[in-house]
């Protein structure tokens, strides 16, 4: 199966693992970006997951289809900071910081995402938005 992961704006077909794998080593060149791996080439048509990254914090967003709620990942419900992030649109948002997971879990679960053809990654804990 082949999706699409865009990375900070720039779109790549991905078809084998092998291929994931190499974008992701790019994505972590990058201090800051935003990436969409997609099942479909509109995300809003899902499932997508989107990864949000700002140094060692980034947070998922999960979308499992059109008319379906989307869900985030959450971190440590201790923390009640922020993070700001860095759109591909030049565009900056903050989420709680309570959103936030380890980097590498979150490769991890865009991974399995790819593996599982767009389920729900059940290394991550979820919460509906």
């Amino acid at each position: 199966m082949t999706m699409e992961l865009n990375l900070h704006g720039t779109p790549h077909a991905v078809a084998t693992i092998a291929d994931l794998k190499l974008a992701l080593k790019q994505a972590r060149t990058l201090a800051q970006c935003e990436l969409w791996l997609t099942r479909a080439i509109d995300p809003e048509q899902g499932p997508a997951l989107c990864l949000l990254r700002n140094g060692g914090n980034a947070s998922l967003m999960y979308l499992s289809g059109q008319d379906d709620a989307s869900l985030h990942s959450l971190g440590d419900q201790e923390d009640d900071g922020a993070c700001s992030y860095w759109l591909a649109n030049g565009q900056v948002d903050e989420y709680p910081s309570a959103w936030c997971v380890d980097v590498e879990l979150a490769y991890q679960a865009l991974l399995q995402f790819f593996e599982t053809g767009g389920d729900l990654p059940s290394a991550i804990a979820w919460e509906a938005d």
